[in-house]
Parts: C-alpha cells; sequence; structure tokens
C-alpha cells in the first residue's frame, strides 16, 4: 500500500464505474466520471496558482459537494487542504490561517465570506488569493467560476507521494490552543482497512453513507474518503437536523452512518412513530466519542434491526483504530454487558497501556494509552515540542487513560486532563458518567472536578432530565452508591438544558469547569 494515495481509487472508479454517484446532496447528484473532470480542473487551478506539493490551502464552508471534490482536488496535486471549523469566531479562524500559511482560500456563503472579507488576509498573508463560492465576491475576490475558466479537463502532471500529507487538519483545541495534524495518504488508507476490517457489513461500489458530521473533523473527512476508496456515494447534509435526519436514512436508502450517543438518543427519544419508518437497507451505524448506556443501545437495536460498530481513535491517529464490532455488541446483549463499558479491541495497530514513567502495565491496570502504526500522524505542524511529547520511540501517546484484559479489549477511563483526584484518590469521570445514565431521569451527564477546600477537588454532576423529572440529590447519591465505591458518588448535582459539546460529540469539560476554578484564581485543565 506504501506507494498508493487516495486518488489512484478515486481515479480508477471514475473509469471503471463513470455514472457512479459519488457525492449527492439536497438533490444533486456528481457522478464519479464529473467529480474527477471536476477535480481536475480545480487541480490544474492550484497549480496555475503557484501551489506545489506540501503548500496549502484553506476552505471555510458548511458541507457541500465542493467540499468533497476540492479534497480530491488537493489530493491529486500533493496540495494539503486546511478545513476551517465553520463555528470558530473570525479571530480563531485568523490564528489557523497565520499559523498553517494557505496560498489560497475558499469560502462558501454570503455571510462567512463577508466575515472573512473583514478581517484584511490580504495584509495578514501578502499573496493569498480569495475565492468566493456561492456568491457575490468582494472587491479583492475572485469567483469559483472564475478561479476555474479555462483549466484543462484531463489530470494535471503531478505525482505526489504516498506520504505527502493528504490533509492538515487542526485539533478542537479543548485543553488548549489547536495543533495542526499532519495526517499523509498512508495514514488514511491504513484508516481505511482498519474501518474495513472492524466491520462485516457490505463494502462494494455503491455503498451508500450519509455524512452530517462537518467536513471540516476526521469523521466526515474519512467517510469521503472511504468512498473515493470503495467506490461509495456519500450522501451529505449540511447540518444534522433529526426529522430530516431519518427522512433521509429511509427514502436515500442509505446503507451505514455515523452518530454520536447524543444523537442517537436525540432520534429514539424525540423522533415520533421511529419504529414504524423502514430503515430496511441500513447494515451499520458507527458511534463514539462518549458514554453510552446499555438501555440506549438495546433501543437503537431495537428501532434500527443493524449493526452497531463503536468506534474509538484520535485526530493524530487519523481516526479510529480501536472498535466494539457487531458480534461484541451481541455477546454483550446476550449478557455479557461488561463489554459494552469497553471500547473494542485494536484493529491493525499496536497498543499498549503504561504508567507515569513509561512502563509497561499488566493486563487490567490503568495508565495512558499508547499507539504504534501506519495509521499515526508524521506529527504537529511546526510544533517539534508538542511533536516530541505525543511521539515517543515510535508510539502515540493519547492522553487518554484506559485499561486492557487479557482478552485484549481496551476499557476508556477518561482523559488525563480530566482525571479528578480527590482525597488524594484517582476518579475518571466517564465510569461515574456511565452509572448515572442509566438512571430513567438522566439523559445525557457530564462528571467534572470542582474546587473543595477539604478534598482539594470534588465531584459534580451536570445533569441534562430526560422529560420533567428532577430527582434530588439523595435519590442519586443513593442511586449511584448502589453502583459505584462511595469516593466516586457525586455529592453535587446541577441541571442544564444540553452539555456544551465540539463537532464529534464530545463535551467540552473545559467550559463546564471555567466558572468554578476561574473565581478560585486557579489554572484550568
Amino acid at each position: 500500500m506504501s506507494g498508493l494515495r487516495v486518488t489512484d481509487w478515486f481515479e480508477y472508479t471514475a473509469k471503471a464505474r463513470p455514472l457512479l454517484p459519488f457525492l449527492e446532496m439536497d438533490g444533486r447528484v456528481l457522478s464519479y466520471a464529473d467529480a474527477d473532470v471536476y477535480a481536475n480542473r480545480w487541480a490544474h487551478a492550484l497549480v496555475a496558482g503557484g501551489l506545489a506539493i506540501g503548500d496549502r490551502l484553506a476552505c471555510l464552508s458548511t458541507n457541500s459537494i465542493e467540499m468533497g471534490v476540492l479534497l480530491m482536488a488537493a489530493a491529486k496535486v500533493g496540495v494539503a487542504p486546511v478545513m476551517l471549523n465553520y463555528r470558530l469566531a473570525p479571530p480563531e479562524w485568523l490564528g489557523i490561517l497565520r499559523d498553517s500559511e494557505p496560498r489560497v482560500l475558499f469560502v462558501r456563503g454570503q455571510s462567512y465570506v463577508e466575515a472573512m472579507h473583514s478581517l484584511d488576509l490580504p495584509s495578514v498573508l501578502p499573496g493569498i488569493k480569495l475565492v468566493a463560492l456561492e456568491c457575490q465576491p468582494p472587491a479583492g475576490w475572485q469567483s469559483l467560476d472564475d478561479y476555474l475558466a479555462g483549466q484543462p479537463l484531463t489530470r494535471p502532471d503531478v505525482q505526489a507521494s504516498a506520504d505527502d500529507m493528504l490533509y492538515l487538519i487542526y485539533t478542537s483545541g479543548t485543553t488548549g490552543l489547536p495543533k495542526g495534524v499532519m495526517i499523509s495518504h498512508n495514514n488514511v488508507l491504513m484508516h481505511v482497512e482498519q474501518s474495513m476490517t472492524a466491520s462485516s457489513a457490505r463494502k462494494a461500489p455503491g455503498e451508500r453513507a450519509l455524512v452530517t458530521t462537518p467536513l471540516y473533523h476526521a469523521a466526515g473527512i474519512h467517510r469521503v474518503v472511504n468512498a473515493a476508496v470503495m467506490g461509495g456515494t456519500v450522501v451529505l447534509m449540511e447540518h444534522f437536523d433529526g426529522q430530516r435526519f431519518v427522512e433521509v436514512l429511509e427514502r436515500e436508502r442509505i446503507n451505514s452512518c455515523n452518530m454520536v450517543p447524543a444523537i442517537m438518543k436525540t432520534l429514539v427519544d424525540e423522533i415520533p412513530d421511529i419504529e414504524k419508518r423502514d430503515f430496511s437497507h441500513l447494515e451499520v451505524i458507527y458511534y463514539g466519542a462518549a458514554p453510552v448506556s446499555v438501555g440506549l443501545l438495546r433501543r437503537m437495536m431495537q428501532v434500527f434491526r443493524c449493526d452497531l460498530i463503536q468506534g474509538y481513535g484520535l485526530t493524530e491517529s487519523s481516526g479510529g483504530f480501536v472498535y466494539l464490532n457487531e458480534y461484541d455488541h451481541q455477546k454483550a446483549l446476550q449478557g455479557e454487558d461488561h463489554l459494552l463499558r469497553s471500547t473494542g479491541r485494536a484493529v491493525l495497530a499496536d497498543v499498549k497501556v503504561v504508567d507515569a514513567e513509561g512502563h509497561t502495565l499488566p493486563p487490567g491496570e490503568p495508565g495512558e494509552l499508547l499507539v504504534r502504526g501506519a495509521n499515526v500522524m508524521a506529527g504537529y505542524w511546526r510544533n517539534p515540542e508538542a511533536t516530541a511529547e505525543a511521539l515517543r520511540d515510535g508510539w502515540l501517546y493519547t492522553g487518554d487513560v484506559a485499561s486492557i484484559d487479557a482478552q485484549g479489549y481496551i476499557y476508556l477511563h477518561d482523559r488525563l486532563k480530566d482525571m479528578i483526584v480527590t482525597g488524594g484518590t484517582n476518579v475518571y469521570p466517564r465510569e461515574v458518567e456511565i452509572a448515572l445514565l442509566e438512571h430513567p431521569a438522566i439523559s445525557d451527564v457530564a462528571v467534572i472536578g470542582v474546587p473543595d477546600d477539604k478534598w482539594g477537588e470534588s465531584l459534580l454532576a451536570v445533569c441534562v432530565a430526560r422529560g420533567d423529572a428532577r430527582p434530588s440529590d439523595d435519590e442519586l447519591i443513593g442511586f449511584c452508591r448502589e453502583r459505584l465505591g462511595g469516593y466516586k458518588v457525586p455529592r453535587a448535582y446541577s441541571w442544564v438544558k444540553a452539555l456544551p459539546r465540539n463537532a464529534s460529540g464530545k463535551v467540552l469539560k473545559r467550559e463546564l469547569r471555567r466558572p468554578f476554578w476561574e473565581k478560585e484564581g486557579r489554572a484550568i485543565a
């Protein structure tokens, strides 16, 4: 695989199955043949604009067919896209642009173009080209039509290497400043192998995947890449909407999709008559990013009647490398409930758990999870210190606390920075959250550490109610005591309408902790 690039498969399908749909959205269908020609024109325009292998471009857009085509165009000529998070504020975009130094910026939509135009980018990044999509370009900008005008329809004569960057993706910055993660063709192709190996679902040309995950996020990018490699079809939605999501699943005969537990809860709790929908084409749902209860999984299997695959990974590992497959789920629901506390077993990657000194720990002992394999990033963009901290002796230090049992199942305990130390004892919030999610009145929960004069930190459970019920603190304390050791039981509970989450569904615990620690004048992890 070492010499192959994502576009080798994409271009083969464009020739062998030219009419097969590659991207669909809101009734618009782009075949592989048409997408290949479109990507060739865009790739030629990049080269004509002076971009060479290793250069960067940036894009700001909600999900669109153009974003999928741009990924293929950039890959053809070895240019690394930086897909900007449209949920960030303009100063945050500017910070990423300063760091990545793209040669050209594509922005889709009037409001985003106006916001980006206000930053006066040419004064910050001299020579940058600015291209507006689907709106009138301001002074100093080009339209996409003008940018692509006159470009050849055939592939540019540029040979990118499989070790060249496929994209440069910035971490969410939930625990600090975003870092640019350098991901190559080889990295992503190994991730494709891992995800395909993890599931027994059909992986033939024409497999239809529904994607609502933003394409600035690795999970969204990888669904497009997986389709390009397998000859699949990506059905895009601009944003997640529960009612529309269910309608598209049914109407478009979707075979696979990604979810996070928050979406799973929304669908089974809030969509009327969901049990009566025809999901007979749906073969597999991939999920992850947060704890999930046994009850929710049973409900998901009852409603969707398909395989469930849990995945765990990081941006730095090119996505998932640990999977709890459909067989594991069947065993769990037949009595081996403990497996649902696991995130699965490593697929085509080496893993181990180490203590603070780097010594490998025996089965069952919690420590930091490490991974080694072809899926692991080359490093952080222009950040040798962070790279040296994350990559040591060929291993990626994930920052996650986990244990591995004798059968190889990996149990995540928490992020190292989310671990709570109360009275000198470590508590992993994930374990407490899983217990609380079993309470019928709790729809969602995050457990954080807050300042405590006696214990250093104490546990606070921030809860989202299921319906109007609000159990008392005493009731919840008693509920937890039946399931957890005493030192793990939160003594305080608060209620919110929704937990703050990033695009991958992970709770932004830093935001929940902030008001408690700032008034103490102490740093927030």
